[in-house]
């Protein structure tokens, strides 16, 4: 049987549990594991081990603006910080990773949160487009969203805790 087969099998199976465990017709600990940051982490790793990709060829360098490192100004907000910028620009992946959340909040709009294979977690917010699904794959140097002029949120997570904003300014470098 081919790997992806095996793959739909396994997501076919752990929704499957999820969805009767919701419904309390069984009792089990697949939530726990699963939504546990560090057994997401470990569970991504261990999936890429098992599915090796096929090797790509770059036929040319990525194309690649600044990195989000030419802020005009920086101002604590909630857990984060709000970075201003006066021109549009593109947000890429720090490095390679997956999306564990998309979606609206209150108070940052449009949400992205990214976990890292360094196991650093970031969440963007205000952004103006939301590309990505959660659990999808990212590559470093990968489009994450557009920005228009004006302000995005960013909190970075290490270990657990967040960057206070002198740590995130090295973090931007």
């Amino acid at each position: 049987m081919r790997k992806w087969k095996i793959a739909v099998w396994i997501a076919i199976i752990l929704f499957t549990v999820l969805f009767l465990e919701k419904k309390q017709i069984i009792k089990s600990d697949v939530t726990d594991y699963v939504l546990s940051n560090d057994d997401l982490f470990i569970l991504t790793k261990w999936t890429k081990s098992v599915f090796h990709e096929e090797e790509k060829v770059p036929v040319m360098a990525p194309v690649t603006d600044a990195y989000i490192s030419n802020y005009d100004t920086m101002q604590t907000f909630s857990k984060g910080v709000l970075l201003s910028y006066d021109k549009p620009m593109t947000i890429y992946a720090k490095h390679d990773g997956f999306v564990t959340f998309t979606g609206n909040t209150k108070s940052l709009g449009k949400t992205m949160t990214v976990t890292y294979d360094t196991g650093e977690r970031v969440t963007y917010g205000l952004l103006k487009t939301l590309d990505y699904l959660p659990y999808t794959s990212l590559r470093e140097g990968e489009a994450l969203s557009s920005m228009e002029p004006g302000t995005f949120y960013l909190q970075v997570e290490r270990k657990g805790a967040v960057l206070d904003p002198g740590s995130l300014k090295e973090w931007l470098q």
